[in-house]
């Protein structure tokens, strides 16, 4: 509109070959099949169907997936983003679709994945109010809500301004370290509004290779000396490791210095399970001997970790005073700990520490551990110790067999049918923690494990189904989901059956918020309303929530199961099925769930309470908040 009031006369009868005149719409739709994206997926109303039109142009070319959620769209575009590191898009229209983005735009900042969320917008030439604007005496509309969660946000005023815009918003998205949702907010009218495009430059080739940085050899030989002279280095391997694709050189460098590996959950395939140098976890979710170790460290070496309360016990863990080396290609996190920064690529830094230990002089390498991966190495064994006392506990958890089937039992059904090109999904509840000291890795390519646990957001799970159904249609996708989150966010099985995008989703029905009710119970707290039992009287029968046939409703196949035996029964027969998604609804044990292992999580506890019944608590908490080590 606004070229046509401005320059009515402006468009010349013979254009240039380099030149195309393109909607708004056509503008964005076409960037992003040149930026290679192979799927936008949204809900269209009133304020995207301009760009609606324009994907249906290029129905070829790019493909579009009517979802049922918006928050969900952005979940299966982040789990997609997980697995291949690439983008999709996601189009809501203007108000509530817009709004309804935040909180899964939140979970890919927090994790740090690239979507590209393009919300309707109120128009540019100011007329209004209209349906679903939200009035205000600033210069906002709702879309603003999408700031704090974005890496990167802008409002289209003018069509001209994609020639820019586009490519700012994937070069924000795709910064190695510190990628997040690039944030679009296209009015209705810009995206039908027409201008002229050079497209010799608009589609010009985009080099999208980032170099793998490495710091300087004075400072790989500052780390070595470091490393040297360690008795207890242990390495905490965080989800760096597998985007760099350093889990052989993560392993060599392990072996090399001794140093047992103990994993966050974004880290998990960064070492294969059955290594003698895996500890699986540390922190409030983690192993005995993953937590015991850590505490006894001198030197912790974290690899594309975060260091989050989950992995530090709060910072409780530093009791012993170790120093830290970071390699971390995050300025914000390669500083933390007060750490001898190592700034670059996981792989290329830890090749270069390799190549530096290798240089050393015979009599120097055996100075600290060395090469001490050796049972002639006393912390060797200590480590071995240490670690086969875990396999015990952790055996008398995987291996009980009764009905309903344990969490924990359940788990080891499933990793023994999963293979090591299955890919598993979680997010929320005591499964998290569970998978944590528990799960298995057979992936050698860190693929097989998606847990979206910096967000840990209810509903993810079935989303990020579909999300890595489409990243990885050769791989069979398993979703873990509990029941509070199956009924929070169910509704993306229906798009995976009209998409015949096949996945085995399990259901663990425990009755409720049974993670939150065992943090109250633990923590002193009444156990209050956190089950599905009928509200109007106490200690009430469960509402006969019945999972399999709410997904035969949504058109999937669906199977039951409450043991070992029926449970295996139910994923081979899930394993077989290629046109739609099978839902398991697995009956399973709701009060037996395991405990702490020696980590620590902050949980505040009353300072005054009506009975004096938090009196003790308090001050235990007090004392443990005294071993948080601040660096």
């Amino acid at each position: 509109m606004k070229q046509e009031l401005e320059t009515p006369a402006a468009i010349p009868e013979a254009r240039s070959a380099q030149v195309q005149r393109m909607t708004g719409g056509q503008a964005v739709v076409r960037y992003l099949i040149h930026e290679g994206v192979t799927h936008i997926l949204g809900i269209f109303g009133h304020g995207n169907v301009q760009l609606g039109e324009a994907i249906a142009q290029e129905r070829g070319r790019i493909r579009y997936i009517l979802v049922k959620n918006e928050q969900s769209a952005v979940h299966a575009a982040a789990a997609y983003a997980k697995l291949t590191g690439k983008p999709l898009a996601v189009t809501t229209s203007v108000g509530p679709g817009a709004t309804n983005m935040a909180t899964g735009a939140a979970a890919a900042r927090i994790n740090r994945l690239p979507v590209l969320l393009l919300p309707g917008e109120v128009f540019a030439d100011g007329v209004g109010p209209v349906l679903q604007q939200l009035e205000s005496f600033k210069d906002e509309t709702v879309n603003s809500a999408l700031k704090p969660v974005s890496k990167y946000w802008t409002r289209v005023t003018r069509v001209e301004q994609l020639r820019r815009k586009m490519r700012e918003a994937f070069d924000a998205m795709l910064e190695a370290g510190d990628e997040g949702p690039g944030v679009l907010c296209l009015p209705m009218d810009v995206q039908a509004e027409a201008a002229d495009f050079d497209i010799s430059l608009y589609f010009a080739p985009v080099d999208r290779a980032y170099p793998r940085i490495c710091e300087a050899p004075e400072k790989i030989a500052g780390a070595v000396e470091r490393l040297v002279a360690s008795r207890r280095p242990v390495i905490i391997a965080g989800g760096g490791v597998l985007r760099s694709g350093a889990q052989r050189e993560l392993v060599r460098f392990a072996e090399r210095i001794g140093a047992p590996v103990v994993c966050t959950q974004s880290g998990i395939g960064a070492i294969l399970w059955d290594h003698p140098l895996n500890l699986y976890s540390a922190g409030p979710t983690g192993t005995s001997c993953g937590t015991e170790m850590v505490q006894k460290a001198d030197l912790v070496i974290g690899v594309g970790t975060r260091y989050s309360d989950f992995t530090t016990s709060n910072d409780t863990l530093w009791m012993s005073r170790p120093d830290f080396i970071n390699v971390n290609i995050c300025h914000f996190d390669v500083s933390k700990q007060r750490s001898y920064k190592l700034w670059g690529d996981a792989k290329r830094t830890l090749t270069a520490l390799l190549d530096h230990l290798e240089r050393r002089p015979a009599a120097l390498s055996v100075k600290g551990t060395g090469s001490a991966y050796t049972n002639d190495s006393g912390y060797f064994r200590e480590i071995q110790d240490s670690l086969a006392k875990w396999m015990k506990t952790a055996d008398s958890w995987l291996s009980r067999d009764r009905v309903p089937v344990d969490q924990t039992a359940a788990i080891d059904v499933i990793n023994r049918h999963a293979g090591d090109r299955s890919v598993v999904i979680n997010a929320a509840g005591s499964l998290p923690g569970d998978l944590h000291r528990l799960w298995k890795n057979k992936d050698p390519e860190g693929k097989g494990y998606l847990m979206e646990y910096g967000y840990s957001t209810m509903g993810f799970e079935i989303a990020a189904g579909l999300g890595a159904r489409l990243a990885m249609p050769e791989r069979e996708i398993i979703v873990f989901v509990g029941d509070s989150s199956f009924l929070m966010a169910s509704q993306e099985l229906v798009t995976a059956v009209q998409q015949r995008l096949p996945f085995t989703v399990v259901v663990f029905d425990n009755r409720g918020n049974q993670s939150i009710r065992h943090l109250q119970q633990g923590s002193g707290f009444e156990d209050f309303s956190m089950e599905f039992d009928f509200a109007d009287r106490p200690r009430a029968e469960y509402v006969p929530v019945d999972y399999e046939m709410i997904a035969r409703g949504m058109g999937c196949r669906a199977l039951r199961a409450n043991s070992r035996a029926t449970l295996q029964k139910a994923l081979e027969e899930a394993r077989t099925h290629k046109d739609r998604p099978t839902v398991i609804h697995l009956q399973c044990e709701k009060d037996d769930l395991m405990g702490g292992y020696g980590g620590w999580w902050d949980v505040p506890q009353p300072e005054v309470d009506a009975h004096g019944n938090f009196r003790e608590r308090r001050s235990l908490y007090l004392e443990q908040k005294k071993k948080q080590v601040i660096r």
